[in-house]
């Protein structure tokens, strides 16, 4: 066996040469870690024994450096060292050392050799200039942890993943020169895509296809990234983003020049760091959920509709607010049961969030059976919930009982000169009191009655 031996002491270099050349090795020994390094490579050593304390590279960092070279990563390295303190034991095997012997242990030069000897690695590396294999090594550690620290700041804003997709967007923009790229970010709640594809449902399969083992949340939702529609004659990197072996989404790259190799090896180093970054905005996003959303409906909660209230009151903008209640829900549970009441509940509630994003309208659940609208646009709602109204009352919300339908009854108020929002809260109830005293099924407002 061909083993290098580093250590700054030269009685400790005699000793080991002495010791390993009678028992059949060839040994060559050096003073340096990186000594060591172009050692290994020139003679294509079989194994590195190395002390830890040493002048310019030591122990640690030379097993770290050996460990990342891709042709070296299997050689066996002993540490063999001086020092008994716990902490350096924690550090050899923190680099990925083999073994650790202490020299001021019993039968240190026995253990080296019973170590050696349990060592089973096939050498298939050809002699070469070791300070050129070093120089290359050092600019791709280099490269890496520049890669991982760029990406690493992406997570500062990654309590709004929009901004953090675009910033991600922009690195690998920069690093890559793509013409487009998709991000699909996978939770247990939903399916997040972000794509400048004209069909991303496609995008979505293509995407979920390179996963291991995809899961389906029920949610799907679907925003564009700037980038080439057409991705039919480009070539395509594509790279999984997991954090502790789960799955978290996938990046894919286009562009009409074809990736390299050493591309790819950098778009895997970059999806490292950012399932970090996934994992925290997916964190977020459930918390987010679960402190503003309803769980039955899908839309905002009475706390997030108190904050986005006080939020336009504050910034002094004009709005339209509107109280929309299910019209004799109460008989509708006591006839068929709080499960088809529920039915109802979320049916209307994802009726709600439609008509949410046609109109740019901020819909949550008041309470109960009661819906509360926001909208900027003034002179705007009432004649849009009276279409809603009828599209309600032609809609069958229960799949167990297919015949059952329901009206819903809305009052409509406007900011105007009130004195609070809560006080538009309240006349919108008084014009939903007047819908409710009319026969219900209709819509009341500022506007019916001036």
């Amino acid at each position: 066996m061909k083993i290098v031996v580093a250590d700054d002491s030269k009685m400790w270099r005699t000793i080991l040469k002495d010791f390993l050349s009678k028992n059949g090795h060839d040994v060559v020994t050096v003073e340096d870690g990186l000594q060591a390094y172009s050692k290994i490579y020139e003679i294509s050593a079989d194994a590195l024994i190395s002390d830890v304390v040493m002048p310019g590279l030591n122990g640690y960092q030379l097993c770290r450096i050996l460990k990342k070279d891709p042709n070296l990563k299997d050689m066996p390295i002993i540490l063999l060292t001086g020092s008994t303190d716990t902490v350096d034991r924690f550090w050899s095997m923190y680099s990925g050392t083999d073994a650790y012997i202490e020299k001021s242990s019993r039968n240190a030069l026995e253990n080296v050799e019973k170590m050696l000897e349990k060592f089973n690695w096939e050498n298939k590396i050809a002699p070469r200039n070791g300070k050129e294999m070093f120089a290359t090594l050092l600019d791709e550690l280099l490269t890496e942890t520049t890669l991982r620290a760029e990406t690493r700041e992406l997570s500062n804003h990654v309590e709004d993943m929009d901004y953090t997709v675009q910033k991600i967007r922009n690195l690998l923009k920069s690093i890559f020169n793509v013409e487009s790229i998709a991000i699909l970010i996978i939770s247990m709640s939903e399916m997040l895509l972000y794509s400048s594809s004209k069909e991303p449902k496609y995008m979505e399969k293509a995407l979920l296809s390179e996963m291991k083992r995809p899961y389906f949340p029920p949610s799907h939702t679907y925003k564009t990234l700037a980038g080439k529609e057409d991705f039919s004659n480009l070539q395509r990197i594509c790279n999984v983003i997991s954090y502790d072996g789960r799955e978290e989404g996938v990046v894919a790259l286009w562009r009409e020049k074809e990736f390299s190799l050493r591309e790819k090896a950098l778009l895997s180093i970059i999806c490292e760091e950012l399932g970090g970054i996934f994992k925290i905005g997916i964190q977020m996003n459930d918390y987010r959920k679960d402190a503003y959303y309803d769980d039955l409906t899908g839309i905002a909660n009475f706390r997030a509709i108190e904050e986005h209230l006080e939020k336009l009151w504050k910034a002094g903008k004009d709005f339209e607010l509107s109280i929309i209640d299910i019209d004799h829900f109460k008989k509708v549970n006591d006839t068929y049961g709080h499960e088809v009441g529920n039915e109802v509940l979320a049916g209307l509630g994802k009726m709600l969030k439609e008509f949410s994003e046609k109109n740019d309208t901020f819909v949550g659940r008041f309470g109960g059976e009661e819906f509360l609208l926001i909208s900027e646009k003034v002179h705007f709602l009432t004649d849009a919930l009276e279409e809603f109204r009828q599209k309600v009352k032609e809609t069958h919300f229960s799949k167990s009982v297919p015949e059952l339908t329901i009206t819903v009854s809305a009052g409509v108020a406007m900011r105007d000169d009130l004195k609070s929002f809560t006080e538009t809260i309240e006349y919108a109830d008084k014009w939903l009191y007047e819908a409710k005293k009319g026969g219900r099924n209709m819509v009341r407002s500022y506007e019916s009655f001036g």
